[in-house]
């Protein structure tokens, strides 16, 4: 009696157990369908770094330099109208920034997309993991893997976007607002 009750106390358990095994993460591998196209650019987001070290700053050009934790080399950002005191910062100074960036999504079986006058535009790549149109969530996948997740805007084309879809990430992002971090 005392063994039955142990064994079905536990079998909920083995089955989360082995459930929890079957589950893999989410990957933007897939080849969307189609011709290649635009879907749609121009599609402003914020982020949040909490966390990045000033590399260098120019304060004529107000163009940030800054690596940030997680991420393979530097990324370069221009100070919006609302950041003050650039000339204070120095290489070494740990800040947290909330970033306004520029994405551009499009089908491409080769993950480039041509501009309008037939050149390559230059900015980071990254590629749709999945999309939520009724919480207007779209998820990235960085070419090193890590992820982000943004809440979109109603003009957003979320329905005409799914998994595997090529995104470029427009560069100079734009810093919205930068505060240093205490040590």
């Amino acid at each position: 009696m005392i063994v039955n009750r142990a064994m079905t106390s536990l079998l909920p358990l083995v089955a989360a157990l082995l459930l929890a095994g079957c589950w893999t993460a989410p990957s933007a591998d897939v080849q969307p369908p189609g011709p290649p196209r635009l879907i749609q650019k121009g599609i402003v987001v914020r982020a949040l770094m909490r966390s990045a070290v000033v590399q260098s700053v120019d304060p004529d050009t107000r163009m940030i330099v800054m690596q940030v934790p997680g991420t393979t080399g530097t990324q370069v950002y221009r100070a919006g109208p609302n950041v003050s005191d650039l000339d204070h910062l120095t290489p070494g100074t740990k800040v947290a920034a909330r970033v306004a960036e520029e994405l551009t999504v499009y089908v491409s079986p080769d993950g480039r997309l041509p501009g309008d006058d037939g050149t390559t535009p230059t900015g980071t790549h990254a590629k749709v993991l999945s999309v939520d149109p009724s919480y207007r969530l779209l998820a990235l996948q960085h070419a090193d893997g890590r992820t982000q997740t943004f809440k979109v805007g109603l003009e957003v084309e979320l329905k005409q976007m799914q998994s595997g879809d090529a995104v470029m990430i427009q560069t100079p992002r734009e810093i919205v607002s930068l505060s240093v971090r205490k040590r």
